[in-house]
C-alpha cells in the first residue's frame, strides 16, 4: 500500500492513509464535487491488503454527500476479505448529538469496534 496524504483546505479534510494501515480524515469536508474528491480514499480501501486498518475521523464539520462518501468508505473497508480487524475512533464535538448519532449509525453499519471521544472546537 502507498501513502496517500492529501492536504487539507477550507473545504476538504486533511486525509492520511499510511502503508501500514492509520487511516486519518481531519478537519471540514464540503467539497464542490464530494465525489472526485473521495474516489482516491475508495480506491485506497478498495485496493488494501492489510489485515488490520486504525481509522481516525475528527471532523468539526461535513455535509450530507461527504457522510455518503465516509459510510462507502468504511463499508467498503468491511466488504474487503483481506481486513480482518477495523477500529475507528470517532471525534465528534461536545454538542453534536448528530455527529455522535452518526458514528453509532455506522458502527453499526460495519460491526467494527468504534470508540467515542468527544472534543470541544475550542480545544482543536
Amino acid at each position: 500500500m502507498n501513502l496517500l496524504y492529501i492536504e487539507s483546505t477550507n473545504y476538504t479534510p486533511q486525509v492520511q492513509f499510511t502503508p501500514d494501515g492509520n487511516l486519518s480524515l481531519s478537519g471540514k469536508s464540503l467539497p464542490e464535487d464530494t465525489a472526485k474528491f473521495y474516489q482516491p480514499l475508495l480506491t485506497w480501501i478498495t485496493d488494501c491488503t492489510l489485515e488490520k486498518l486504525e481509522f481516525v475521523v475528527k471532523l468539526d464539520y461535513m455535509n450530507s454527500s461527504s457522510a455518503q462518501q465516509i459510510s462507502k468508505l468504511l463499508l467498503l473497508a468491511k466488504d474487503n476479505p483481506h481486513v480482518k480487524n477495523c477500529t475507528v475512533n470517532w471525534y465528534y464535538e461536545m454538542e453534536d448529538e448528530d455527529g455522535l448519532d452518526f458514528g453509532k449509525e455506522l458502527e453499526y453499519m460495519t460491526d467494527f469496534k468504534f470508540n467515542f471521544f468527544q472534543y470541544s472546537s475550542i480545544e482543536a
